[in-house]
């Protein structure tokens, strides 16, 4: 079986970022990732750049892309606005993504839950309209700091909602990292059998240090697709004491070891994260490429 890693470095990693990383120097790792076996990376979020600074030169990002065989280019939009300006730049593949939480839905993009599946079926339509392929989220769907538990029949619920708003694509966040494996196990499979044929992808947050035992249950649950980020980073500028991804080499490296495959080379992607920790001047939350000895991680 082959296992999907989607790279989200480029965006949930640098999103929370003091350091403004410049345009040249994220279009040179999308180049790197790509080398290292990477075929699916999210580069950017259209989202007001005085709120999220990393993301003001979305556009710059997305224009200067080259397209290659087989690699997917995504971006993240949270409104009708994000899916226009996305539209210009010619990006063909759009993750528009909802709050399960109410209270996160407002911090994050000012909008209540109703309103926000209003203008989800608006930003799935416009996509269609102009052939974008979409992928729907739904993010908190596991837990929220600011409201506790998520009942599971409302994220059930929310899934029939994006799939019958016409998505070709679902993913589910663990944008807090408070679900555990029996959860994350038990809702993924019922996820899967809903969807049906459609792609079930999976986004995980490591904040409470359960995001690889959770990538394992929702493997045994039945899905193929998982959000990574090089080195462990990201975080919800919106969501207090949010932590990173899991990374994407650690990631890799322990579906290796299960006996599946993902086409990624560990070393490369490792190679990376050591060159972004010498850039950011402090280590980063990822362990595997903290064991790179002569551009080589021995591996058992």
């Amino acid at each position: 079986m082959k296992v999907i890693l989607e790279e989200q470095g480029l965006r949930d990693g640098f999103q929370t970022l003091s350091k403004i990383i410049p345009t040249t120097k994220k279009l040179e790792y999308i180049n790197l990732l790509i080398e290292a076996g990477i075929t699916r990376i999210q580069v950017a979020s259209f989202v007001h750049p005085k709120l999220v600074p990393q993301m003001a030169d979305a556009e710059e990002v997305c224009k200067n892309l080259k397209p290659k065989p087989g690699i997917i280019y995504s971006g993240l939009v949270l409104n009708k606005k994000g899916v226009e300006r996305a539209i210009d730049t010619g990006l063909q593949h759009l993750a528009c993504s909802i709050s399960a939480s109410d209270t996160h839905s407002q911090k994050n993009a000012r909008l209540t839950l109703s309103e926000a599946k209003k203008t989800f079926q608006e930003m799935v339509k416009l996509s269609k309209a102009n052939k974008i392929t979409v992928r729907g989220g739904i993010q908190c769907a596991f837990g929220c700091r600011y409201e506790g538990i998520i009942d599971e029949n409302h994220v059930l619920d929310m899934v029939e909602h994006h799939l019958d708003s016409g998505i070709d694509e679902i993913a589910l966040a663990d944008s807090t990292g408070m679900g555990n494996p029996k959860q994350l196990g038990e809702l993924m499979s019922k996820v899967v059998e809903k969807a049906k044929d459609i792609p079930v992808i999976l986004h995980l947050h490591n904040t409470e240090n359960k995001g690889y035992a959770n990538l394992y249950a929702a493997i045994e649950g039945g899905v193929q697709i998982f959000d990574t980020a090089f080195g462990g980073l990201g975080g919800c500028p919106f969501i207090k004491s949010a932590t990173g991804n899991i990374a994407t080499e650690d990631s890799a490296n322990m579906i290796h070891q299960m006996g599946y495959q993902t086409g990624i080379n560990i070393n490369k992607v490792a190679e990376i994260s050591k060159e972004l920790e010498s850039t950011l001047g402090h280590e980063l939350p990822g362990q595997l490429y903290k064991l790179l000895d002569n551009n080589t991680i021995k591996m058992i």
